[in-house]
């Protein structure tokens, strides 16, 4: 008799649902329910992130290529219930299927801010232990991590400093945010490196978001966003630093930890895999002078 385990089943349900997921088709909860287990599964994190990548790939492939008439009036006949005509050649016929695939998934990851949790119950780790209005803007940081960090996999992508610097061009950091990168570099320590800086847009919002690695796999991001008229509440501090005064507010969701604090003008978060500790160590020491940072832009 062969034995299952819970985590392996648990595993085949979640990564039923991958294809639905990344063509963003999946109810509230059950959107919910994948982002929990990828919080805590490695394994299904990466395949994830495989599948994405695959789904990227195919989708570049297509865009570079110019479709004849004859593909583009076959697939739309495809598209209608009509079978496809059987004298397309073999090129033609690899192009057609990529375009269905692409067609199909849509060839964007997106994640809805308001799908990645369900209502906070009692035990669910320390989101239950914020306001609701604290618990919506934890989410607007761990957003950007969860789907340009982890799952586009950008914490593999090193950036050289000249590339994060243009003033122009795709995800450049640009003469604003670029000094965010030596000053983080300073602050964290000899134990986390950072692989790259980039501004992104997630569910509609802009971000700057800075990514740093360390030792057993460690992935961190400092995450910026301008606020939407949105501010904490000061009932849901956890920690006041010293020297600055800044309020710093935390939460935990699943195995990441979220840490965050604002100016007037921007929200910030560091956002981690590390202990609930160590992230709190890493925002302390990056909350004073990013906020002082911050100030002088806005």
């Amino acid at each position: 008799m062969n034995v299952i385990h819970f985590n392996e089943k648990a595993c085949e349900r979640i990564r039923a649902y991958f294809d639905s997921y990344l063509d963003n088709e999946l109810l509230v909860e059950t959107n919910h329910e994948v982002l929990r287990h990828l919080s805590v599964c490695p394994a299904c994190t990466t395949l994830l992130e495989d599948r994405a990548r695959l789904k990227r790939s195919v989708k570049r492939v297509v865009e570079q290529e110019t479709a004849p008439a004859v593909l583009l009036e076959s697939i739309q006949s495809g598209i209608r219930g009509r079978r496809f005509p059987f004298n397309l050649n073999l090129r033609q016929w690899a192009m057609a299927a990529a375009a269905i695939v692409i067609l199909a998934a849509g060839g964007v990851i997106s994640i809805r801010t308001g799908s990645l949790f369900a209502p906070v119950t009692a035990g669910r780790d320390s989101f239950q232990l914020l306001s609701a209005q604290a618990q919506q803007l934890m989410r607007v940081g761990l957003v950007d991590h969860i789907h340009c960090a982890i799952l586009i996999g950008k914490w593999k992508e090193f950036l050289s400093f000249e590339h994060m610097k243009q003033e122009s061009g795709h995800a450049a950091l640009g003469p604003e945010f670029i000094g965010l990168v030596p000053l983080v570099s300073e602050k964290v320590g000899p134990d986390l490196h950072v692989v790259q800086g980039h501004r992104c847009v997630t569910n509609g919002r802009e971000y700057v978001h800075i990514i740093l690695t360390g030792g057993k796999g460690t992935i961190v991001s400092v995450v910026i966003t301008e606020k939407n008229g949105e501010t904490f509440s000061r009932t849901d501090i956890v920690a006041t630093l010293q020297e600055s005064g800044v309020p710093v507010y935390g939460a935990t969701e699943g195995r990441l930890e979220i840490a965050a604090f604002e100016t007037n003008r921007y929200l910030a978060y560091v956002v981690s895999n590390l202990d609930r500790q160590g992230n709190l160590k890493v925002a302390s020491s990056l909350a004073h002078p990013v906020y002082e940072y911050l100030l002088r832009l806005g």
